[in-house]
């Protein structure tokens, strides 16, 4: 592959990371609500004039659509963006993890896809890594826990499985349609939903969109066009160029660069515990996802943001 290859397979989780930052930096003016209402009604302006470019979907998969547009637009991201302004960021962002061992998870449960023995040790080490993430191990760690604290990481988890189940049903829209058009039409369906929770709040306080901080909106705009539209774009030109495993190798770094970001940034600290707890969780992913074959496109975290 080629050095600009390479770059580009680096800049896409740390682009997809700073989507984090910058939704730290929405939330300041915005409610969870308003903040993604805004980044993706935005983002639509640009990524609806590409749908003609792409097959239309049936009315099963417009279905499938909608589901993805509801869980993995509208719900995950505003149990995140909640989860965000209880705990810090570099928490929030190394849970994330957990996704793909959740994903392949639902996916034995719900698909009945055959999962391997290997597979296997990888999900239940990875949850058991997310048990320091969360600060349960080791015994006492709990103590200096909030409810703030608590309520956070339950938020967190609750997003995590809902991306779990929006991957699998994005994975069956995946069969036929092109990840830019099923990205596209699920940021459709999860506006829609996002719109009738933020309008009333806008119209109640018109003065919010007015008084909204630069930085703010910075970060809204950061969130639709690079955090999402260009994700999208350039994560769909490295899986056809560099293949889906090594793709998805390299978009497990997304957590990890979004808490290194969030402690250089907002200077937070994690315990030596919670980053045992990482390393564990990256371990456990590592040996339930990574394939010796290629494979059929899977979700990713950096597709939807």
């Amino acid at each position: 592959m080629s050095f600009r290859l390479y770059l580009l397979l680096v800049l896409v989780p740390l682009t997809a990371a700073g989507n984090l930052i910058a939704g730290k930096f929405a939330l300041r003016s915005f409610s969870p609500s308003q903040a993604n209402a805004l980044r993706y009604l935005l983002a639509l302006v640009v990524l609806l004039p590409m749908l003609r470019r792409w097959p239309r979907p049936t009315r099963k998969e417009l279905a499938m659509l909608a589901a993805t547009g509801l869980l993995g637009i509208c719900v995950y991201n505003l149990l995140f963006f909640e989860a965000m302004r209880l705990i810090p960021l570099s928490e929030a962002a190394l849970l994330e993890m957990t996704i793909p061992a959740a994903s392949l998870a639902l996916a034995r449960g719900i698909l009945r896809e055959r999962i391997s023995l290997r597979q296997v040790v990888g999900v239940v080490v990875s949850f058991a890594g997310a048990l320091w993430l969360l600060r349960i191990l080791p015994p006492g760690a709990s103590a200096v826990k909030t409810d703030a604290d608590w309520r956070g990481e339950a938020l967190m988890l609750l997003s995590v499985a809902c991306f779990a189940v929006y991957s699998i049903i994005s994975k069956l829209a995946m069969q036929r349609l092109p990840p830019p058009a099923v990205a596209t039409w699920s940021c459709l369906w999860g506006t829609v939903p996002l719109l009738l929770l933020s309008v009333p709040s806008f119209l109640a306080s018109r003065a919010t969109l007015g008084e909204a901080s630069l930085e703010s909106w910075l970060g809204v705009l950061y969130g639709s066009l690079i955090g999402f539209v260009f994700n999208i774009i350039a994560w769909y030109y490295c899986f056809r160029e560099a293949g889906v495993a090594k793709t998805n190798t390299f978009l497990y770094l997304v957590p990890i660069f979004g808490a290194l970001l969030a402690m250089m940034i907002f200077g937070e600290r994690l315990t030596g515990w919670q980053v045992f707890g990482a390393g564990v969780t990256f371990g456990g992913v590592l040996l339930a996802t990574l394939e010796r074959k290629p494979v059929p496109p899977l979700e990713d975290a950096a597709v939807v943001k």
